[in-house]
């Protein structure tokens, strides 16, 4: 099993998402103390677009409150910051950082409701050809690969073909995502089980 310390993690994590697109610069909404600790404890989620949303209903994308990007979040058992097209989200395992997202953030959707499925050691997608056969012609062109730390990208969608791609567990990776006229809210993400933390690009 692959372990790393968390300055080489960081340093992992940046070499995989060295590829992404120039952040465009946001707002950044400073949150003191006291806001802080009030989102903590009202059920942060990330939703469309990185928004961070909180409160009642912020699990399904309509939170009593929303905080638009940049911003920083740090609870004690979760981090979230965003920093122009840079979304960071660091919980105690994958399964807890990936249950960050709401419905509205769409992540890893490559296609409407069709979504790329993370876990440990082993990267799945939803099958395309479930689509009515009139938008299969929009469904065909994307693209979707994974890219093991250290390794070659491998192909996790093509042509509207799934090929599952097993890993060694605790390997960090990437999934890219290549759309061709259609949604693309998260076109490059990368994780890293061991620690808990995803780092993602926002599509714009």
């Amino acid at each position: 099993m692959r372990r790393t310390t968390p300055g080489v993690t960081t340093a992992l994590l940046l070499a995989l998402t060295a590829c992404a697109p120039a952040m465009v610069p946001n707002t950044f909404t400073e949150l003191d103390a006291a806001e802080q600790r009030r989102i903590c404890a009202a059920t942060p989620h990330v939703g469309e677009a990185g928004r961070l949303d909180y409160g009642a209903g912020s699990t399904e994308g309509t939170g009593e409150g929303s905080v638009s990007p940049d911003y920083r979040l740090e609870c004690p058992d979760l981090g979230l910051r965003v920093d122009g097209q840079a979304l960071t989200v660091t919980a105690a395992s994958l399964d807890a950082a990936l249950a960050v997202f709401n419905g509205s953030a769409f992540f890893l959707h490559y296609y409407a409701d069709l979504r790329v499925r993370v876990a440990d050691g082993r990267v799945d997608a939803d099958d395309p050809m479930t689509v009515p056969e009139s938008l299969r012609d929009l469904v065909t062109p994307i693209v979707v690969t994974v890219t093991p730390l250290g390794g070659p990208a491998r192909t996790l969608l093509s042509g509207g073909r799934v090929t599952p791609v097993t890993l060694e567990p605790g390997t960090i990776y990437r999934v890219d995502t290549r759309t061709r006229g259609t949604p693309n809210p998260w076109p490059s993400v990368t994780i890293d089980p061991l620690s808990g933390t995803i780092q993602a690009t926002i599509g714009r």
